[in-house]
């Protein structure tokens, strides 16, 4: 925090935020294992089967910390808990860190700690870290001016982890297109983009272009989804429609109108339906 300080790179609206946190997913093939063990790899908002990230990064734009790929299915606050113990160690403050001037959110509950800024996906984290996230509108309620303004502070501050995958991304296609290689070599392989970026970044750094080019990745990535919703509903529809007239020749009618209602159906990468 004092190279950070000394050089001017702290968060303009929460300097007493050490790092931003977020996580990325990238889809994958479909593992060739049961369907029990398959199912954990399938991210439903994305509609694809895949692996998430978590990376921290500094104000700076340099990426402190990855973590391990986890199945697409895992929370992100789920993941943020695996990587509790690098949390707590470096939001650890030393003993010149104090300042009463960069006191801010929480600072009653962690007097000794600094905070991290991190999305709506991680409500609930500031009973275990001091982590600053924004305010959820409630059921059927609205937000207030005064929140809904520190909500654009939070965002504004933390779009560098965005525009941090952005780059990433748009830099190395091993960290952006469907990863269809071995699947106990992808930590290493993104790890190697990430400290890649890092060095990219030294000599270029990051600018709104690369948020830009994350926003484009993502909604990419959920039209393709979006897509394979689509045509396994429609997969899904004309199976039932096949096995109801089979079951007509053989049960009365109406019997047989239960049959196959409630299950759940995910395509794999062949096009086939589970």
């Amino acid at each position: 925090m004092d190279y950070l300080t000394k050089t001017g790179r702290r968060f303009k609206h929460f300097p007493m935020a050490r790092y931003a946190v977020d996580v990325t997913f990238q889809q994958t093939n479909a593992p060739a294992v049961s369907f029990g063990e398959k199912k954990v790899f399938f991210s439903k908002k994305h509609g694809q089967y895949g692996v998430k990230v978590e990376v921290s990064v500094l104000p700076n734009g340099l990426a402190l910390n990855v973590t391990s790929a986890v199945p697409g299915s895992v929370s992100d606050i789920t993941i943020c808990d695996f990587n509790s113990d690098f949390h707590l160690e470096h939001l650890q403050k030393a003993g010149n860190d104090g300042e009463a001037v960069y006191a801010g959110p929480l600072s009653g509950e962690y007097p000794d700690s600094w905070a991290l800024l991190a999305d709506k996906g991680y409500q609930g984290l500031h009973r275990r870290l001091r982590a600053i996230t924004p305010m959820k509108r409630p059921a059927g309620g609205l937000l207030s001016l005064e929140d809904m303004t520190n909500n654009d502070k939070i965002a504004s501050d933390r779009v560098v982890v965005e525009n941090f995958f952005g780059r990433l991304k748009t830099l190395w296609a091993v960290a952006s297109e469907t990863y269809t290689w071995k699947r106990e070599n992808y930590d290493l392989f993104f790890q190697a983009c990430v400290a890649f970026t890092n060095v990219h970044i030294k000599f270029l750094p990051l600018r709104d272009e690369d948020g830009h080019n994350l926003n484009r990745y993502v909604n990419r990535m959920l039209s393709s989804g979006e897509k394979k919703k689509g045509s396994r509903a429609s997969s899904v529809k004309k199976y039932r429609e096949k096995r109801k007239r089979r079951l007509d020749l053989f049960l009365p009618n109406g019997e047989n109108d239960h049959v196959s209602q409630g299950v759940e159906f995910f395509d794999d990468s062949d096009g086939s339906n589970f």
